[in-house]
């Protein structure tokens, strides 16, 4: 038996932005996961059992190169899974690796008890886990960068709009500097040639550093408990775009905060990241100001003032709207006090630490 983790995802600064190819951001991965197990089976067909999906184990078989599930009712609700099997087992025959028969099981806590969602990026980590499985299942010891291509590729297959940099930070672990790829090139290539092909050819624009952080720093995380909608919220920034004046001003901005971010991290200055977290704030409400949706809630703006009220500096994490909002401090200064009052307010902390991988 094989048991592989897959971490969930917070961005720090550069959310939006990253869905321009070329646009830095900086993400971290939590110790929250979504676990996969993965174990031989002698019969002529093997199952997928998600636990968090309430399923009994279906059943799946392979006609060409689709993955068939006995219960169809479920194919929606699987379809990262068997999307994941597909594109992994596509290149493993491409790579005369003779396929085999297992049992597969899908297990999360990226959400709460109630099944409330963080926003952690519960979907990429459902990919990554199932391409970590096969991967050793397979014996096929892929780097991480093939790792990340072939879960970016099943998310693509699945018309997804996402940058990928949780992909990416869910597969690398840890702080993160990402930029995302030229969207159009690689699903040209992907309708184009085989999976073997696009998991080979350098993708333009595409950047993954690991990042060190700051001595001494840690992030607090606060959930104002109201989901929010990724998809909607990333809709309506596209939307923006249509005024080259407001789109290019906010990513002409977020580039200059996100590159300014990197250097204190990279010169070990807490305070230098304190600052430029506080301009990336700048930056989203900016682009807030001009859009039809909250990006920062009433709920994440008080979480952010009572952050910034004790020493701390806050933001909006991810697409806003709801979910998590950080605050970076120094040696725990505060920590207990801000937590405090952000239960008195109806924000949960998040007692997260940050994965840096087994």
């Amino acid at each position: 038996m094989i048991q592989v983790k897959a971490p969930g995802k917070l961005y720090i600064a550069g959310e939006y932005a990253v869905t321009e190819p070329g646009y830095k951001s900086v993400l971290i991965a939590v110790d929250r996961f979504v676990t996969a197990t993965i174990e031989d089976t002698h019969s002529t067909s093997g199952f997928i059992h998600s636990k968090t999906l309430h399923h009994e184990p279906i059943t799946f078989k392979r006609e060409q190169d689709k993955i068939i599930i006995s219960d169809t009712d479920a194919a929606d609700q699987l379809k990262y899974i068997t999307q994941a099997i597909e594109v992994f087992e596509q290149f493993a025959k491409s790579s005369n690796v003779t396929l085999r028969h297992y049992n597969l099981t899908i297990d999360s806590n990226l959400d709460d008890s109630s099944g409330h969602k963080y926003g952690l990026g519960s979907s990429a980590a459902v990919l990554v886990s199932v391409i970590k499985a096969l991967n050793e299942f397979y014996n096929m010891q892929l780097s991480n960068l093939y790792i990340y291509k072939l879960a970016v590729i099943a998310n693509m297959k699945l018309q997804s709009l996402s940058s990928c940099g949780d992909i990416a930070v869910s597969v690398y672990t840890g702080w993160l500097v990402y930029s995302t790829f030229d969207h159009d090139w690689v699903k040209q290539q992907i309708e184009e040639t085989s999976v073997l092909d696009v998991l080979f050819k350098n993708w333009p624009g595409l950047h993954i550093e690991p990042l060190q952080a700051p001595e001494h720093m840690e992030v607090l995380i606060g959930w104002t408990g109201s989901p929010a909608s990724s998809h909607h919220l990333v809709s309506e920034v596209k939307r923006l775009k249509a005024d080259p004046t407001i789109y290019g001003q906010f990513l002409d901005q977020s580039q200059t905060f996100v590159e300014q971010l990197i250097k204190a991290f990279k010169t070990n200055n807490i305070q230098g990241v304190q600052e430029t977290i506080r301009k990336n704030r700048t930056v989203i409400q900016y682009l807030d100001s001009f859009a039809t949706i909250d990006i920062e809630t009433p709920h994440l703006k008080k979480l952010c003032e009572i952050g910034e009220k004790y020493g701390g500096a806050s933001k909006t994490s991810g697409a806003g709207g709801g979910d998590c909002g950080i605050t970076i401090v120094e040696n725990d200064k505060n920590k207990r006090k801000i937590f405090e009052e952000w239960c008195k307010n109806n924000i949960k902390p998040l007692n997260f630490s940050i994965y840096h991988g087994q």
